[in-house]
Order: C-alpha cells, then sequence, then structure tokens
C-alpha cells in the first residue's frame, strides 16, 4: 500500500457516496492516548511552515474505537490511531476536576490510520488529515490493555497499559489540532489547495487509572513512521485512558502557502524592474 495521502497522476476527488456534512459528534468513544518522547529533530522535519515543535519533544498516539453507529451523529463504527507532534505557542485551554485549568499544546498530523472508507474520505478530503487504512484492536484481561495498529493485516505500532476501573478525573475543554491540508489539481502538474488547518476541538472525558508498560514501533522498512518511535528508555509524561465525547469540527485556515508563493512572486517581479 502506498503511504502517500494523493497520487496527483490519479486523484479525481471524494468518491461518489462518500460525503458526510461537518461537524460530528462522537459520544463516548474510549481512548488510550499515550504522550511520549521522540527524536526532536525528527519532529522538527515533520512540521510546515509556521508550526515549531513545543519543546517537551512530544508525540501524543491516541487509539480508540467507536465500535457503534449510536455512538455518532452521521459516522458508520470505526476504529482508529493517529500519532501528533506537540507544536509550541498553539496552547488550549482544559479544566481538569483535580488540577483546574491547564495548557494543552496543539498537535500536528503525522500519521492517521482508521478502517473506515466512510471516515477515510470524510478525514482526508474535507481535513487534509492524513488518513491510511488502518485497524485498532483492543484486548483487556485482569487490569491489563493491549491496543494494536495493524495495517494491511500486520501489526505495526502495540501498547500495552496498566489500568484500572477507578474514575480518576474529568477533563473537559478545547484541543488545537492541526494539518496541512494538500490536494493536487485533478488536471496534475501542480496544487489546487495548500494550506495549514486549525481544528478546535471540543471534548468532555472521565479519565481512569492507566500506566503504560510499553510502545513498540515495527513498520516496514522504508517506513517514513517508524522515525516517529519513542525514544529509548520509554518515557511517558502524558497518558489519558478513559471515554471522551468530542466532535470533528469544521477547520479554520491559519496559512495559505500557494497565496504566500504568490505573494512572493509578486513581490519578487516588482523588485525586478
Amino acid at each position: 500500500m502506498s503511504e502517500r495521502q494523493f497520487d496527483p497522476e490519479r486523484y479525481t476527488g471524494m468518491p461518489d457516496g462518500t460525503y458526510v456534512p461537518s461537524p460530528q459528534l462522537i459520544k463516548n468513544a474510549r481512548m488510550l492516548i499515550v504522550g511520549y518522547e521522540a527524536d526532536p529533530e525528527v519532529l522538527e522535519s515533520a512540521l510546515p511552515p509556521g508550526l515549531d515543535p513545543h519543546p517537551n519533544n512530544l508525540v501524543q498516539m491516541n487509539m480508540y474505537r467507536v465500535p457503534s453507529a449510536e455512538q455518532t451523529s452521521h459516522l458508520d463504527p470505526y476504529t482508529l490511531t493517529y500519532l501528533t507532534v506537540e507544536v509550541a505557542d498553539r496552547d488550549s485551554r482544559a479544566i481538569s476536576a483535580a488540577q483546574g485549568e491547564i495548557p494543552v499544546p496543539g498537535r500536528f498530523w503525522v500519521g492517521y490510520w482508521n478502517d473506515s472508507p466512510q471516515m477515510q474520505a470524510y478525514t482526508r478530503e474535507g481535513g487534509g488529515i492524513p488518513t491510511l487504512d488502518g485497524a485498532c484492536e483492543w484486548e483487556e484481561a485482569d487490569g491489563e490493555l493491549s491496543s494494536t495498529l495493524s495495517v494491511d493485516g500486520t501489526p505495526v505500532i502495540e501498547a500495552e497499559a496498566s489500568v484500572g476501573d477507578e474514575q480518576v478525573d474529568t477533563l473537559t475543554g478545547h484541543l488545537h489540532y492541526y494539518a496541512h491540508r494538500q490536494i493536487p489539481d485533478p488536471a496534475g502538474g501542480r496544487a489546487q489547495i495548500n494550506e495549514l488547518v486549525e481544528f478546535p476541538i471540543p471534548f468532555v472525558s472521565e479519565l481512569y487509572e492507566a500506566e503504560v508498560d510499553r510502545v513498540d514501533f515495527d513498520f516496514p522498512d522504508g517506513s517514513p513512521f517508524q522515525r516517529f518511535a519513542p525514544v529509548e528508555p520509554l518515557s511517558t509524561p502524558s497518558v489519558l485512558h478513559g471515554t471522551v465525547t468530542f466532535t470533528y469540527s469544521q477547520g479554520r485556515r491559519v496559512r495559505d502557502y500557494l497565496a504566500e508563493e504568490a505573494s512572493r512572486g509578486l513581490s519578487s517581479d516588482v523588485s525586478d524592474r
């Protein structure tokens, strides 16, 4: 399977029958979100113009399931795993029942795997999120949770955590997510859309005990995602395990790279005269 988001030679727009209106509501999705330290040089190289890595060098990895359409406003059941790089100077605010108001760094999507064709089209075409096909499976027994992302039937990310059934906190607020939305011109040869998009996502979450035991990456040789593996020894300064209600919000454009390129070209033409 190609890990490119689009093939400019074949792209013809969103497939028929996959349009879903925005925003969409998700209720009580059970998530395991692990914030782990990664290679700072990798994180910096993955960000588009206008975003800088946060000094904490964290990747936020979310693995979750939505097993019933009744948990959504207008979506099929799906599972999802994503990787985001935390970015500087883009904080949102959340309120913890235990800690009060806390800042939450913005997050830029660098990997996103989903097993619903409907969701793949919705997130990729509508938001520019780098969506690929992949399935997340959970196994839980005796307080041990194992979550596995498989691509083409092969496990590529595995996370294990010791979890409890006692609620330890309630967290509410907004999160700022970012995507580099690139849509090639169907005629080929150039981009039709090239922009940085911000998604302010509101959420309400009930948090339960969790301690991460391991996070393993095993992508095939040459995969660009292996470089986002945790550094050794594993460091996980933030862990969230619980149920989360949130929206897939409509994004707002914060950078238009095509307009900026055209403006630079115009300025250059004027200065050359």
